[in-house]
């Protein structure tokens, strides 16, 4: 029968579906759940399409394997995952009509040229690596993550999800705008993100170059009254957490004890319209920018707080009692001047000494900072510099974790 308001939608652990959810809307106090029952791993929702058989492959060139044509791929891949994480391609690009940027990081990424890169062929509809052997001789599971959301919850409310695991998104894995009242908990989401967005274009017209994206779990726009707590996420793209928008109205959005680990940005905010009532507390944040992607970015920007491009009317931002451990680049960047509307107090952070604590402003006002000169701007007052020894304990969690996507 139908869903409505009040009812529970139960996935079997233990089993995977590869295919996008869009959930039913629920009312106020009766909101449609989305869970498990029996016993096993989480019940995994996955947007991706398996060429783990020898036949799914064939040699075209010296070291260079296609998709069989067979199986068309209709969208552009994000990620191509060999054994569940443990190895993972590298994106190139081709295009008629584009003039390529001078620069190392463009020469790298337009041919197939060392082995696990690849290139997504959308008029042929299909994918290309390079290896010194069919990928599925090589490698006991290859993924190709397409540029779908694992879930798409566009204009939802009154949702919850609970015991989920979403995965192998070449997009966002939560994603949807105009959303109220969703409850995401106990969730896993990993490897997310990579596919193509758009193209940027020159002012004369002309291709500039490609935009990949992909959020773990993104509120997009008008967004309110939205909970977000005890999940873990991990190998996303772009951010792990964010709320952001144009022109929006974002209102009573919490993010809280979450466990995020090599995300490329643990929380990123901005918005364009009103924000109100945000708060981001009591998550642990580990290894921001030392994720799949990282190396694959043209601009690696590895950080776990990121307010930037932003004009709104911002207040009751608050991002407190968290753990920020490691970043590539450096904790936090803001590109504007959030302390009207942000408190940001009480946070463990700690990164080589190497790294900065802050990217402050752009411009002529660019700033990076230290531990003493990001305090000086009246953020973490409360706050400490350290280590902390749970780091070590949720690496190896994470472990587990991925030896248990081998099964």
């Amino acid at each position: 029968g139908e869903v409505g308001p009040g009812d529970a939608v139960l996935l079997k652990r233990g089993g995977l579906w590869r295919e996008t959810l869009r959930p039913v809307s629920g009312r106020p106090g009766l909101p449609v759940r989305y869970s498990s029952y029996g016993s096993g791993r989480k019940p995994v929702i996955q947007r991706s399409m398996d060429f783990s058989r020898l036949d799914d492959w064939t040699q075209i060139g010296k070291d260079l394997w296609v998709t069989d044509g067979r199986r068309p791929i209709a969208r552009d891949v994000g990620i191509v995952i060999f054994d569940h994480g443990r190895r993972w391609g590298v994106k190139t690009w081709r295009r008629d009509g584009w003039q390529i940027p001078n620069s190392d990081y463009w020469r790298r990424h337009v041919q197939l040229k060392e082995d696990l890169d690849y290139r997504y062929e959308p008029e042929e509809k299909r994918v290309v690596v390079r290896l010194r052997a069919n990928p599925a001789a090589l490698f006991r599971s290859v993924e190709l993550a397409l540029t779908e959301h694992g879930v798409d919850q566009d204009r939802a409310h009154d949702v919850v999800y609970d015991g989920l695991w979403v995965r192998y998104c070449g997009a966002h894995g939560f994603a949807g705008s105009s959303t109220a009242r969703i409850v995401i908990r106990n969730c896993d989401i990993s490897w997310i993100g990579g596919g193509l967005q758009m193209w940027r274009r020159q002012k004369d017209g002309r291709l500039w170059y490609p935009v990949r994206y992909g959020n773990g779990i993104e509120f997009w726009c008008d967004c309110r009254d939205n909970l977000v707590e005890n999940n873990r996420v991990w190998e996303i793209y772009d951010a792990a957490l964010t709320n952001q928008g144009r022109e929006s109205d974002q209102q009573n959005i919490v993010w809280r004890s979450n466990l995020v680990w090599h995300a490329e940005y643990s929380f990123e905010h901005w918005n364009e319209g009103r924000t109100k009532d945000v708060s981001f507390m009591h998550n642990m944040c580990v290894d921001a920018g030392e994720g799949w992607g990282h190396g694959q970015r043209a601009t690696p920007n590895g950080a776990h707080l990121m307010y930037y491009h932003n004009s709104a009317d911002a207040s009751g931002v608050v991002v407190a009692s968290n753990c920020f451990v490691n970043a590539t680049e450096w904790t936090m960047r803001a590109g504007t001047d959030w302390r009207r509307g942000l408190r940001q107090d009480g946070n463990v952070i700690w990164n080589e000494k190497t790294v900065p604590v802050c990217r402050w402003l752009d411009g002529p006002s660019l700033r990076f900072l230290d531990w003493d000169g990001y305090q000086a701007l009246g953020f973490d007052g409360h706050g400490e510099w350290r280590m902390p020894a749970a780091c070590l304990r949720i690496k190896k969690e994470f472990q587990a974790i991925e030896r248990q996507e081998d099964r």
